[in-house]
């Protein structure tokens, strides 16, 4: 199995400490970091048995999924897309190990925090032997360089009250949709996680335009992290999806 590169450079003394998920002071906690899939015995990575998948006939797949890692570094509620006939089982796989992983919590105000981790696996094998790859973005041009980059996190700051009171409520029978809306907005951050602009480039269903300006005020309201290149803080601009679905499954 493979650890991409963005897990391990720059942040590599951070994790390379972490067996499961280290207690660190807030003392020896960086200003601020982006949540991490790690390298230790709980991580992701190594929790992830692609046996499992090639004995289900899979030999190769990719997954989106996204989830609420805790300040502990528990992985609490999530989703996973792109889902097909042909990767049930990698999605079985990563949905069971998943809930069993221990994540790099992210850390804000040299305090670990609750965030918004988005990630793609990818699997494949090469004469026989299996590949699992994990990458902390879903951006399309990131993940063919397999480049070291982090996507923007969505974090909650202890205390701060984030006032939703202004967005009109869009959602009405969103609950017992069939299909959610997903709003897909272009981010663009720069390196302190600052917004300098969000607006949407699609809907779907395009009949749903009522959502648009509710995902829109939502996560101009949210507090960043920035991206991450190379271990660094970056300006950057971003695809990001915004699910209007019921919840998230529970983890745990």
């Amino acid at each position: 199995m493979n650890v991409t590169p963005q897990l391990t450079r720059r942040f590599g003394a951070i994790i390379a400490i972490v067996s499961g998920v280290a207690s660190l002071s807030a003392e020896s906690l960086p200003e601020m970091r982006p949540a991490l899939v790690g390298n230790g015995k709980n991580s992701l990575i190594n929790m992830f048995n692609p046996q499992n998948v090639l004995k289900r006939g899979e030999t190769h797949g990719a997954l989106y999924f996204g989830c609420i890692i805790a300040p502990n570094g528990v992985p609490e509620r999530g989703n996973i897309w792109g889902n097909t006939e042909q990767t049930k089982a990698l999605r079985d796989e990563l949905r069971i190990k998943l809930s069993q992983s221990r994540f790099v919590p992210a850390v804000y105000n040299h305090g670990n925090v609750y965030c918004w981790f988005q990630g793609t696996l990818a699997f494949s094998t090469t004469d026989g032997k299996p590949h699992v790859r994990i990458f902390a973005n879903q951006q399309l041009p990131e993940l063919q360089k397999e480049s070291d980059f982090i996507s923007p996190q969505i974090i909650s700051i202890p205390g701060h009250i984030y006032d939703f009171t202004k967005v009109k409520d869009p959602f009405g029978g969103w609950a017992t949709a069939d299909k959610p809306v997903v709003a897909e907005m272009s981010l663009s951050l720069d390196a302190s996680g600052k917004v300098k602009d969000i607006h949407l480039e699609k809907i779907t269903p395009p009949d749903q335009q009522k959502y648009a300006a509710a995902a829109v005020e939502v996560l101009k309201q949210r507090t960043w992290l920035p991206a991450y290149r190379n271990g660094r803080a970056v300006d950057s601009t971003t695809e990001f999806r915004y699910y209007f679905i019921p919840a998230y499954h529970s983890l745990q």
